[in-house]
């Protein structure tokens, strides 16, 4: 567990606090998410959604808001591909959970986040420490 959190906090500072955070968010809505839709499904509860339509797509978006914190897991080992995951996740919550401002900025917070800690990966430095 502990090398799985320093692996989320590089490259450190507030980036890889930043990147902690949005892959926990991330990891734990969607694994609550999953667990719900699939219970929902299951016992016919109409808590989330009316038809199962509704739940089997609401599941497959918070299946894909989780992938979303596995990519920022990756992300030091494979940085484009874990900011591409990272990326689906955010934009996942912010359509599962729109009418919340709170999932929207969050979702598209995470995904800048990804971003921004893709670049850093895959150069080894910012851009502030090579000014154009």
């Amino acid at each position: 567990m502990n090398d799985m959190i320093e692996r989320l906090r590089k490259p450190g500072g507030r980036l890889g606090t930043l990147s902690l955070v949005s892959a926990a968010i991330l990891a734990i809505i969607g694994a609550v998410g999953v667990v719900a839709m699939v219970v929902s499904l299951i016992a016919d509860a109409d808590f989330w959604a009316n038809d199962n339509g509704s739940r089997a797509l609401s599941l497959v978006l918070f299946a894909l808001t989780f992938l979303g914190a596995v990519g920022f897991l990756i992300e030091d080992q494979y940085p484009w591909v874990g900011a591409a995951l990272a990326v689906v996740g955010g934009v996942a919550i912010s359509l599962l959970l729109f009418w919340t401002v709170l999932a929207i900025v969050v979702g598209l917070g995470a995904a800048v986040v990804a971003v921004m800690r893709a670049r850093v990966m895959h150069h080894g430095s910012t851009t502030a420490a090579h000014p154009a």
